[in-house]
């Protein structure tokens, strides 16, 4: 993390880093030595990497994920003080690419089409470990065949260009602790071939993006 500032021909006084206003990295250039670590449970400053202007945290969990302050102040006889944050969220990207999951492969007009698209986590409810164990992410989707029409060339069939009834969307009881599952209802008209590929992707921020995908048949009648 690095901190840009501009004390206007004063001297620095310090810098002090901060997660969650917890003090964790200090630098006070007229000290020796000018740097001072405080515990930041789940990681450590990489001090070889750190000073006036950065600080490196290396092996961070995803506890470690909310706000970051640095806070500079210039050296006498003004002090003056000011202090930025921003948000930092850690991930921990899955090995494998999504799995998809159709239970059958050939369908005929008027059927219903269900898949479901999935990502293994280790799932925990206990309340001080929702921070840190994520539950499985999933997404389904249901493809209802509608009458045969020709494809447009070269247009690709997303959820932008199918008939929408309703979108996914996610709602957790903590009484119960289950989680509402609302599936992705589309119409679809098929190919004339009968044949046509469905993909999903994973996507974590710009870090993590993984593709999976499964071809379809559909009985046609022209």
């Amino acid at each position: 993390m690095r901190c840009s500032y501009d004390l206007e021909g004063a001297a620095l006084y310090s810098i002090r880093w901060y997660r969650a206003e917890t003090e964790f990295y200090r630098y006070v250039p007229r000290e020796l030595p000018p740097t001072m670590v405080f515990p930041l449970p789940g990681a450590s400053v990489d001090l070889a990497q750190s000073d006036h202007h950065q600080v490196r945290i290396v092996n961070l969990n995803r506890r470690l994920s909310g706000d970051y302050q640095c806070e500079v102040s210039a050296d006498a006889p003004l002090f003056h003080t000011d202090i930025r944050s921003a948000p930092l969220t850690v991930v921990d990207p899955p090995f494998r690419a999504p799995l998809l999951t159709v239970p059958q492969r050939n369908f005929a007009r008027g059927d219903v089409i269900k898949a479901n698209c999935s990502i293994a986590e280790k799932v925990s409810w206990h309340p001080a470990e929702l921070d840190f164990k994520e539950r499985g992410a999933f997404s389904q989707l249901h493809l209802t065949v509608l009458e045969t029409e020709h494809y447009k060339v070269g247009l690709s069939y997303t959820s932008s260009n199918l008939d929408a009834v309703f979108h996914q969307n996610y709602l957790h009881d903590h009484t119960t602790r289950k989680w509402t599952v609302y599936s992705g209802v589309y119409m679809i008209t098929p190919p004339e071939s009968g044949q046509f590929t469905l993909g999903c992707v994973a996507t974590i921020h710009d870090i993590y993006a993984r593709q999976s995908e499964v071809l379809l048949e559909v009985s046609v009648w022209l």
